[in-house]
Order: structure tokens, then sequence, then C-alpha cells
């Protein structure tokens, strides 16, 4: 390593070797207002001091709260080359000295990694004002990555005890949590603090290992949307008696989500304290390790709809599992569990309880992590190759020979077309028209697309041309108290024969053939989706696939066999 080499913590929350964002003090400025600006706060500046030392005011009509302070401010950037690559450091310049405003002061630091505008990848760094430091001799304070700004980045709050007193560290959104309880956060002992230490691993992480189950493993199972990954899951891999704990990512879910964060508690006598509150992976971790007898699996849907390597963070880790008893430097610990473990004092705390809380964490060889993705989704986020390799990759394939023919070979409400042989016909067209189509395997409907109340027929629906009669009636005031009961039993049918047309011809329009429609719908006649549907739920009988063309409906009606 070389020595200007430096440790950075990444926007989703990993050490890195890089270079972090310089604001500048224009930047700096446009960063504070954004901060401050938050949940009804306004912010002013009464009076800019100098470049890095400002006199605001904050004001919050609907708390009727109006407080001033004195903000010195400035980058959080890299310590002289001889010193500890993990270490940074802001430095107050000459002609700041917070002791004159000791009453309404606040030392904030800005660390940013990559986005010079995003509030989302800054972290906070308040020290406290100390007496006896000569400011006007340029002093810099000091903080450490790996153990303040990776955990506050990880965690959203950390505090750290430096020189006898408390050093914050928070992500922005977390400001005014910090400006109303700063004194106390930084010069008593409110909340318990953590020491930040780097420890090695302690011998209790492998107590009682014998009997603990060995089923853990990481299993990925992509295919199509609608090809049985979900139900996979629970015919093969939930076994009886086994834990399931089940959870959905999206794009707006995050490592303090999925991990846990430490949030703000008020109690009873309106002091303030900070509480690490566990998220499902957490949870699910704390219930594995403490009952080695069951079998935990932690089921991730749509994993590739969030962003799966920064929702796991230095969890990432952890993935790779034990697959071999070695001979030599063999750990205690059975086949699949963690191969590597972390240093993670929130979760340790809660695993294995606050005597143990600088223990390495672990995924124990009791609980299965297993995620499932739609290939049509890539688009959302892509899985890099170094986290897709941490997982047993399944496909899952589309196809009916698995499939309860109860399923297959309904009938598409009034049709008499099973649902396997629309599926099957108009996946070969999918399949047929790649030439036209961006991955248009990933395309096809699957078997599961539909469950099997989507295909029933309510024949209460009868003619709707009668219920336009009814509607034009009712608009009018002037329905009986029989057709307003027969109105009602026509919408009821309507809501249910609906399903099918809403949910697959929906897809077929708007996904599957969105740029070429042409090749399957008779776009000359039905030019919006509204239409499509209307035709389709005002025929009767096959006459509903009209809204395909002729050699798509004889493909699954059969026509073109006589």
């Amino acid at each position: 390593m070389e020595r200007d080499e430096r440790y950075e913590v990444s926007s989703d929350g990993r050490i890195v070797i890089g270079q972090p964002v310089t604001l500048t003090g224009k930047e700096r400025k446009a960063m504070i207002e954004k901060m401050f600006s938050i949940n009804g706060w306004k912010y002013t500046i009464l009076q800019e001091i100098t470049s890095a030392h400002y006199h605001i005011k904050l004001e919050n009509e609907n708390l009727g709260i109006t407080r001033t302070f004195h903000l010195y401010h400035g980058n959080v950037r890299k310590e002289d080359p001889e010193r500890n690559r993990e270490e940074k450091k802001i430095q107050l310049g000459t002609e700041n000295d917070p002791r004159t405003h000791m009453d309404d002061a606040l030392i904030l630091g800005f660390y940013v990694y990559e986005n010079k505008d995003s509030l989302s990848d800054t972290i906070i760094v308040a020290w406290p004002i100390e007496e006896e430091k000569n400011y006007p001799a340029n002093p810099s304070l000091r903080v450490n990555m790996r153990t303040d700004i990776q955990v506050a980045k990880n965690t959203g709050y950390y505090v750290d005890k430096v020189t006898g007193k408390n050093l914050v560290v928070f992500r922005p959104e977390f400001i005014y949590h910090y400006i109303e309880n700063y004194k106390n956060l930084q010069y008593s002992n409110v909340l318990t603090v953590h020491q930040g230490e780097s420890v090695g691993v302690n011998a209790s992480e492998s107590d009682n290992q014998n009997e603990r189950l060995i089923t853990g493993c990481n299993v990925l199972l992509y295919g199509v949307p609608g090809s049985g990954k979900s139900w996979t899951i629970e015919h093969e891999y939930c076994k009886p008696g086994s834990i399931a704990e089940r959870l959905v990512f999206h794009p707006d879910y995050t490592y303090s989500d999925f991990i846990g964060q430490i949030l703000p508690a008020v109690a009873e006598d309106g002091q303030v304290s900070y509480k690490f509150t566990p998220g499902p992976f957490t949870n699910i971790l704390r219930e594995a390790y403490n009952n080695p007898g069951k079998e935990y699996i932690l089921i991730i849907e749509e994993i590739n709809r969030g962003n799966a390597p920064a929702i796991f963070g230095e969890v990432f880790q952890l993935l790779d599992r034990k697959v071999e008893i070695r001979d030599i430097d063999d750990d205690g610990y059975p086949i699949g569990t963690s191969e590597y473990g972390i240093t993670n004092m929130n979760i340790a705390e809660e695993m294995y309880g606050k005597e143990r809380k600088t223990d390495k964490v672990r995924i124990p060889s009791n609980l299965s992590i297993i995620g499932t993705m739609n290939t049509s989704d890539q688009n959302v986020f892509t899985l890099d190759t170094a986290f897709q390799r941490r997982w047993d990759m399944r496909l899952i394939e589309n196809d009916f020979a698995n499939v309860d023919p109860t399923l297959a070979d309904a009938e598409i409400l009034d049709t008499t077309v099973t649902w396997r042989n629309f599926c099957v016909e108009i996946n070969k067209i999918v399949v047929g028209n790649s030439a036209r189509m961006t991955s248009a395997e990933d395309k096809r409907i699957g078997a599961y697309f539909v469950h099997l109340r989507d295909l029933k027929f309510n024949d209460a629906m009868g003619d709707l041309k009668v219920y336009d009669a009814l509607r034009k009636k009712e608009s009018k005031g002037i329905l009986t108290d029989d057709e307003k009961t027969q109105i009602a039993i026509i919408r009821d049918a309507i809501r249910q024969n609906r399903k099918f047309p809403e949910k697959v011809i929906k897809y077929l329009w708007d996904d599957a053939f969105k740029f070429n429609r042409e090749v399957i719908f008779e776009v000359t006649e039905y030019q919006s989706l509204e239409q499509v549907i209307r035709a389709f739920m005002y025929a009767q009988g096959l006459d509903r696939f009209k809204v395909f063309k002729d050699n798509v409906k004889d493909a699954f009606t059969g026509e073109d066999e006589e």
C-alpha cells in the first residue's frame, strides 16, 4: 500500500481506498441551508462573520421555537501523511475561536465521499468545545473513518468517547435531534458510549456450536414474472418447523431499514436517549443464534428492486459461508457459518448481550437467506458480480410441468381457452419476436402469473348493454329498487371478470409488446388500452380475443387446426 492511500467511507457504507469530496465555502453554505431547512424549520443567516463562521437563526412556527447559534464549520479532510490512514480532521482557522460563544456555539465538520449536492452522501461530525484548547493556534480535531464515520453512515447516529468528552457523528436528518440535546450528548453520559476500538475474535463466539443445525445457505432464485419462485420457496425450502421472515426490497429500502438504526426516544421525564432499533435482518440473526436447534429462513422478495449491495453494507462480507472443515486452523464453526466475522457492536449486542458487544458477528449455520428476482426487472438495480457470486443462483424454469392442473387447465372466463394454452402460445410469440424486443425471454408470462381466482367467470355480468342502460337511468336518479339491486350484482360480476384483462392483457400491452403492439394486437381498430379492455369485456366467449390479430387468436383457440 502506497503511503498516500487513504481509507474512505463510500456512499453504500463500505471502507474503500479513495479521495473524499472537498466542499468549497459556497458549496458548504448551500449544504448547510439544505440540512437545516427540513421538517418545518426555517434557516436564516443573521451574519456571515467569516466564510466558516455564521451567526444563524432557526425557527419553527409549528413548534413556536426560535433559536440562534454561532455555527463554525469546515470539511473533514485527510490527516498528514505520516499519521494513521484511517484518521481525518477538521481544522478551524485562526480567526475562529468558538470559546467566545460557549453557550450557543456549534462546531460541525462535513464529510462527503462522492456527491457534492447530496445530503444522503454526507456525514456530520460535531465536536465539543474545550475551554483548555487554544483555538487561535489552529487546532485540528480528529475523527476515525472506521469507528466513527462508517458506523454513523450505516446506523444513522453514533457517539464516541474522545478526550473525556463525546464526539457525535450523524447523518444530516438528525441535525435537530442533535442541536436540541447537544450539550448532554457531548458533555455527559446520557448515552452508553461506544469506544469504537478494533477488536479481535472472542473465543466465546464459538460456544455451543456443536449443537447447531447445518442448513445455512444463500440462494437466489431468478426467472420471468410468475414463473413460480415464491412457490418454490414455500414448497422446497420452507420445511415443517422452519421459521421464515419475509420482506421485500424496493428503491427506497435502506441499510437502516434492513439492519436497524439508532433512533431518539423521549422518556416520561423529558430526557432524550438514543437506542438501536433492530431491523428484520438483525432480528432473525438474533433468533437464529439463540435457537441453534431451529432452522431459520430470511426471504427477500424482489431483491434487485433495491440497491442490494448498499442495503447489506458491511454485512455483505457475512455472505461468504464456510464450505469445509479444515484440519489446519479450524475455527470451530460448523459448515454454513459466515467464513469471516465483522465488528458491529449494535448487532453484536442484540445477538450476544451487552457483555459481548465487541464479539465478531457471523451468520450462524442454521440461518439461510433466499432471494428472488424477476429477470425482466434487472433494469431497476443491477446485481454486480461480487454480490452474485456469494449466492447459489437457481433458474426457475417457466413451464407447466409441475403446475397444479386446477390452475393450468382452468378456462379463461367463458372463452373455453385454458390458461396453459394461452400462456404457452403467447410466450412462443414473445420469444419468436426477439429481434424486435429487448430481452424478449424476460418478457414471457410465467405459469403462476395469475391466480385461479383471476380466471373465474361470473355470468351475472350478462350483456353489458343492459348495464349501460341501467347506468343512464342511475345518472337520472330513476332506478327502481329492483334495478338498484340488479346494477349492484352486475358491478360485482364486472369486478371479477376484469381481473384477467387488467392483469394479463394490460401486461402484454404496456410491457411485453409496448414498442410493437401491432405484432399481437389489432392496433388499427384498438389504439389504446382502454379500447382493448372495453372490447374484451363487451364481447362474449371466444369473441373476447378479437382484440388480438387473427393468427394470434387462432394459435390459442385452435381454429387454425381445422
